[in-house]
């Protein structure tokens, strides 16, 4: 009897715990594809433009990553902008151009601060977190601004992609950052973890789980963490400016449009750009693009001579 009971446990057991290796091991592979980025190298320099700048180096706010980057003097030090860039981008990303667009924005008087994320550019860490500890790399550029003595009340955010999303959750937990912009961002992480492509199939929703369990305790990636939709609402009645390109295949013009009405603010404005595709609505608006960013930024963050 013992016998049969044994094998009884053997035929259930043996099973079930091969299905909970399979399922751990393709949330696994998930979390690993979603935290692997791809560094770039940085190419173009602010000398090359006739910049004033400074080569900086600053610990992310929590875990003291070494994050390095370029602050690029106007000639009044009292305002400063922050551009937080995409998933694979660093502070000069040939689509996204943030380099060139500080230059324009250090031509209108504010100060900007460009810095690559952790494992991109010439920053510390293998791997990503898919939005959940940039917001860390956000927090410590931040840092670093007030150490330098601009307080957070004249600091403003442009993100762009994966850097939109970022500075929305950042901004609605720092109340005292005025004013951000959001690029091209997304509305939420968990919907996409409930339909995961694999192979040629989709995995289940009920995947998005063990992938958030597997990425937060093997990767050190929270996924649950970046939801912007979640978080935008708290940012009212600070303005945001929300810009998305209309021919974006990437991430949904719609997923914009969604973050602006659940802004709980309908004075933010919002402009989807005609034919501009993911993040380059800069690149073909330069001049309108600029003058947009500044009659926005220039009431919230007004230079002390």
């Amino acid at each position: 009897m013992l016998i049969v009971l044994w094998i009884a446990l053997l035929a259930i057991g043996v099973p079930a715990l091969l299905g909970l290796l399979i399922i751990l091991g393709i949330a696994a592979w998930v979390a690993h594809n979603m935290t692997l980025v791809r560094r770039f190298d940085i190419f173009g320099h602010p000398s090359e433009l006739g910049l004033a700048y400074e080569d900086v180096t600053f610990p992310s706010r929590r875990d003291r990553v070494t994050l390095k980057g370029w602050y690029l003097r106007a000639l009044s030090e009292s305002r400063c902008i922050i551009i937080a860039a995409g998933e694979e981008h660093h502070r000069n990303s040939p689509g996204i151009k943030p380099l060139l667009l500080g230059r324009d924005l250090v031509a209108r008087g504010f100060n900007v601060l460009l810095f690559d994320y952790r494992a991109r550019g010439e920053s510390a860490g293998k791997r990503g977190s898919a939005g959940d500890r940039e917001q860390w790399d956000l927090l410590g550029a931040m840092d670093w601004m007030q150490a330098r003595g601009i307080p957070l009340e004249r600091i403003g955010l442009i993100g762009f992609s994966l850097g939109a999303g970022v500075a929305i959750i950042v901004a609605a937990n720092e109340p005292a950052i005025p004013a951000i912009v959001s690029d091209s961002g997304f509305v939420d992480s968990v919907p996409f973890l409930k339909r995961v492509p694999f192979y040629r199939f989709y995995l289940p929703s009920w995947f998005a789980l063990p992938i958030i369990l597997v990425g937060r305790f093997f990767f050190g990636a929270d996924f649950s963490k970046v939801r912007p939709i979640k978080e935008v609402g708290k940012i009212a009645p600070r303005p945001i400016f929300f810009i998305h390109g209309a021919n974006d295949h990437v991430i949904s013009p719609h997923e914009t449009e969604e973050l602006h009405q659940a802004s709980n603010n309908p004075e933010n404005p919002l402009w989807i750009v005609p034919e501009a595709r993911h993040a380059r609505a800069y690149d073909l608006t330069r001049d309108e693009y600029v003058q947009k960013v500044v009659d926005f930024f220039q009431p919230y963050l007004k230079s002390i001579s």
